[in-house]
């Protein structure tokens, strides 16, 4: 039986509501989307809820969902999702965190969480704090996508039942970061992993305030990285890969620019491709993400493409940019279509919705576009949300 080439088109953060700087219409439905218009001519469209109607999906919970775990039951720790996706191997026994390159001012409160959203340098931020030695345990820090940071304590006796020191998206300006603190006041393993997080961060913000990349950037009038805010732990166990049919040759690859998308692409068994053009971002090159992807079409049964930028600027409350972005895309998949030779079954959907008024994930059903051989058209004439 001849292989029919699967794409599965991600777009972060696709789906929006009505914003009144594009007239009261989406980023979708503003948009001129000609060749996402005509696969929704041409395929069948429909909306589903990644996780639970009611239930808001994070990236991690709407991105298992497409590649088809049941979020609830098979649920990771982002912790243990952007150690992955840094790069940082994680042993049974390591407590991993989530966190943030923050600022801080000279009282130690927080100016920014995000850093001014540094994506420069946290490389070597990360290499400074790599090694540190706090009591009996190590500590080691992998760099992620722009200000997003893992941090991975080595050691025994360790628990992950613990908060840690970032204060949350609706944090209230000028206030301290959180102590971290266990959950359960008998947890012995997680009031003694709270310890030793803090005495960390404690140490970070010593190594960070001299450091030449934040007197850099100092210099020239941009927020310093001085400190790590840290949340959602998690411990490593085993995840069931994904299960393919016999007798068709399934092969996955994920091609990304985001680390998140990294990390669960590895803990699901898939292997990555990602270069420095892929920034996770608006400026991500998406002509190479695509060219990319078709190449390899040719030798996996399976690609994921993944493009961040609709959530960046929903995040960032930017609604005209995610239209704009929107466009870039459809532009760069009629490319990508017209250079394409032979079969193609083609999926796109997102993992979440995003909203631009609010710059949050909402609990709204995401798109899905199903499109090639075999697949009947329905009675849907566009692309959007309606």
């Amino acid at each position: 039986m001849q292989r029919i080439p699967r794409l599965l088109l991600i777009i972060d953060g696709m789906g929006d509501r009505p914003i009144i700087e594009l007239g009261d219409k989406t980023p979708l439905q503003a948009a001129n989307l000609p060749v996402l218009d005509r696969l929704a001519q041409e395929g069948q469209c429909g909306i589903a809820d990644p996780v639970k109607r009611g239930i808001v999906a994070t990236t991690v919970l709407g991105t298992l969902a497409i590649l088809g775990y049941d979020p609830l039951k098979f649920s990771i720790a982002r912790g243990v999702i952007e150690a992955h996706g840094s790069g940082l191997k994680i042993m049974p026994g390591d407590v991993a965190f989530r966190g943030n390159w923050a600022t801080l001012d000279g009282q130690g409160k927080i100016v920014d969480r995000r850093a001014g959203r540094i994506r420069e340098g946290t490389k070597e931020l990360s290499s400074s704090l790599c090694g540190i030695k706090v009591e009996d345990v190590s500590v080691d820090v992998g760099a992620g996508t722009e200000h997003r940071v893992a941090v991975v304590i080595r050691g025994t006796g360790l628990g992950d039942c613990l908060s840690g020191s970032d204060p949350g998206d609706h944090f209230h300006s000028g206030i301290k970061p959180l102590k971290p603190a266990a959950l359960g006041e008998k947890d012995e393993k997680s009031i003694r992993t709270a310890k030793l997080l803090n005495l960390f961060e404690l140490e970070a913000k010593n190594n960070l305030a001299l450091h030449p990349v934040n007197l850099e950037r100092k210099s020239k009038n941009l927020l310093p990285a001085n400190a790590i805010l840290t949340r959602e732990p998690g411990q490593v166990h085993t995840f069931p890969k994904l299960k393919r049919p016999s007798g068709l040759g399934l092969s996955g690859i994920c091609v990304t620019g985001d680390d998140t998308i990294c990390g669960i692409a590895r803990v699901t068994g898939m292997n990555v491709c990602k270069t420095p053009e892929m920034t996770a971002n608006l400026d991500t090159d998406l002509n190479k993400k695509f060219e990319l992807a078709a190449k390899l079409l040719t030798e996996h049964g399976v690609v994921v493409l993944h493009v961040k930028g609709c959530d960046i600027a929903a995040h960032n409350r930017e609604a005209v940019k995610k239209r704009d972005f929107l466009e870039r895309i459809d532009a760069e998949l009629g490319r990508f279509l017209d250079k394409w030779h032979g079969k193609l079954r083609l999926c796109i959907t997102a993992d979440h919705m995003t909203w631009s008024k609010e710059g949050v994930h909402t609990d709204d059903p995401v798109l899905v576009l199903l499109h090639g051989r075999g697949i009947r058209p329905d009675s849907v004439r566009g692309f959007d949300e309606i």
